[in-house]
């Protein structure tokens, strides 16, 4: 799972646009078995979603009809973004055309939840949609639906806020949307549909019916909210009460839909024990991932920090790298997970040079940057060897960390 979805589907979407872009699939395959050939004609969406169509497995988003196939070119679709549990609940997989229907707000308010995730706060279609119930309103809109996401909504509200209570304004809980004892009063934020952002071409079957088969990116979020800075306060949660944080005057819960992953990374971009940001995390600076429900309460997809799982094992980055042919310079730098028993050296061209490592014991980590000029012919390198060893552990020593990294891939 990318920590970086919402940049990827930007990404995407700049190069979607391109003319030189080429269809990425020649044959695609429906649930129902219908193959399908594409035409190469190219078609890309970004907006609130309309409709659902689970016959059909099509999602409706500026005046198209997107269908999401099986296969393409023999190789599963599945929607980026989206987040089913497997049986183990440790892997998850995203939604495709077998599980299709777990996009709807029904199934995901009831059937679908699971203890970590008890349903969702907030709709897939506008607010103003999802609570339809004329004679003109889809099949796929449910009231009964809507009423347990709203009550959701309130109940997830009311459950965290007490453990930040000494950090969020007075007036919280009423900028959010409780105003006063009468339940009738309170005012569910009102809110688009969530996104769909796809890229593809236009495929036909036997008949020369035209579908909108997105085989180069398919992207569903709620939202694609964002919200960094310093952590005030945390919650672990409790059996009932979900896992929260504040970062400046707005209130982040973990996750409930079931429909999206709720998780936390932290250095090197490594998934992490959630136990370990809510032990280490008030002071820390992270970046979250998620989908607001109104103006202060961000419900976090992904929560993106700098803190280490040991679980992981020794962990070391290497970034800004530099190189300087004409002056025969290399330079880069990183971070090693810990503060004092380990050695990390470099071997570049068959010679092996000691990094000095500089210890923050604000983050518990080590800090490096390597350099070297007029030692090495740069021109000549194509990879280096990242290692990592005990103290006085010697050539021979099992290492505690070895990665090689490709001049390619960094430059």
């Amino acid at each position: 799972m990318s920590r970086t979805v919402l940049s990827i589907a930007l990404m995407l979407f700049t190069v979607a646009l391109s003319p030189a872009l080429q269809a990425q699939g020649t044959t695609a395959v429906l649930h129902d078995g219908t193959v399908l050939t594409t035409t190469g004609e190219l078609f890309t969406t970004e907006g609130p979603i309309w409709d659902i169509d689970l016959d059909n497995r099509t999602i409706t988003v500026v005046g198209k009809d997107v269908t999401i196939p099986l296969t393409v070119d023999g190789a599963e679709v599945l929607i980026s973004g989206s987040s089913v549990s497997s049986n183990d609940a440790e892997a998850p997989t995203g939604i495709g055309a077998t599980n299709f229907d777990r996009l709807l707000d029904i199934n995901a308010s009831d059937r679908d939840v699971k203890p970590s995730q008890a349903g969702p706060a907030r709709s897939l279609f506008s607010s103003s949609e999802a609570n339809r119930t004329d004679a003109g309103a889809s099949g796929t809109r449910s009231a009964i639906a809507q009423a347990h996401i709203q009550e959701n909504y309130f109940e997830y509200l009311q459950l965290c806020y007490p453990a930040h209570a000494d950090v969020l304004p007075a007036d919280f809980l009423q900028r959010a949307g409780v105003r006063g004892d009468d339940q009738s009063a309170w005012a569910y934020p009102a809110s688009a549909g969530g996104t769909l952002k796809s890229a593809g071409t236009i495929y036909e079957d036997a008949a020369g019916n035209r579908y909108y088969i997105p085989d180069i990116e398919v992207v569903i979020e709620l939202s694609e909210n964002v919200s960094g800075g310093t952590v005030a306060s945390v919650d672990p949660g409790s059996p009932g009460i979900p896992p929260s944080f504040v970062i400046g005057e707005m209130l982040i819960i973990m996750n409930q839909d079931p429909r999206f992953g709720a998780d936390v990374f932290g250095l090197g971009e490594l998934e992490i024990n959630p136990a370990i940001f809510f032990t280490q995390g008030v002071g820390a600076l992270v970046d979250t991932i998620g989908h607001t429900v109104g103006e202060h309460v961000l419900f976090v997809q992904e929560v993106l920090t700098d803190l280490s799982d040991p679980a992981n094992g020794l962990l070391v980055t290497a970034e800004g790298f530099r190189f300087r042919n004409n002056k025969d310079e290399i330079r880069f730098r990183g971070i090693v997970g810990q503060i004092g028993g380990v050695e990390l050296s470099v071997t570049i061209l068959g010679e092996t040079f000691p990094i000095d490592l500089t210890p923050d014991p604000l983050t518990n980590q080590s800090t490096y940057t390597f350099r070297s000029r007029g030692d090495l012919d740069v021109a000549a390198i194509t990879e280096i060897q990242l290692t990592a060893t005990l103290p006085g552990g010697g050539a021979g020593a099992a290492p505690l960390f070895n990665e090689t990294i490709f001049r390619a891939d960094v430059e």
